[in-house]
């Protein structure tokens, strides 16, 4: 008479199907067959993560759409990972991508031009607008240490004008107020949406 043995996996062990476990174990997450550990990476190792889902996917054990509920991930990450995985193997995950400064947004000249903006108190949304360069691509050369922001301490100091000095000035615009409080004014229409 034959026996049928049917897995037991450990104590606590989710189940992403009937056949594949998970249970995570201190800083490292396991993935069971049964009782057996089929993968292990540790929590924050996200490669690892996308290997072991899309391997388990393409082998079969899993299907993408199980993978996206109990991870809750999107679609299109699981298909990507998929992709990548049926089209370069295991080493799409590990191989460092080789991104680096591929645009020639920022020339010399212009560079110069937008250092010289941020020298005197602009944003780079400010410089967008302007010189119709994308505020990412400014503040990305700010974090790089291609461009530079000056210091609060380092900018000229604004004096303040009273109430009766900007009504003197309002009065005196050709065409008032509008064209001497443009960033009250953009804030006021921003306020009202």
């Amino acid at each position: 008479m034959t026996t049928t043995l049917f897995p037991i996996y450990p104590e606590g062990a989710k189940m992403i199907n009937s056949e594949i476990g998970v249970k995570t174990i201190g800083d490292k997450i396991f993935y069971f067959n049964g009782s057996m550990v089929i993968y292990e990476h540790h929590k924050k190792d996200y490669q690892s993560f996308r290997h072991v889902t899309s391997q388990m996917i393409v082998l079969g054990n899993a299907q993408q759409i199980e993978i996206i509920k109990f991870f809750k991930v999107s679609k299109e990450s699981v298909q990507r990972w998929v992709k990548k995985y049926r089209e370069e193997g295991s080493k799409a995950f590990y191989t460092k991508r080789n991104g680096g400064n591929r645009g020639t947004v920022l020339t010399p000249e212009i560079k110069e031009e937008v250092q010289v903006l941020l020298n005197h108190g602009s944003f780079p949304k400010d410089i967008q607008d302007e010189l119709g360069i994308k505020a990412d691509t400014i503040r990305k050369a700010i974090k790089s240490g291609r461009l530079t922001r000056p210091d609060e301490k380092d900018k000229p100091k604004v004096q303040a004008k009273t109430q009766s000095q900007r009504n003197i000035e309002d009065s005196e615009a050709p065409l008032g107020m509008g064209t001497t409080n443009t960033r009250g004014r953009i804030d006021a229409i921003i306020k009202k949406k």
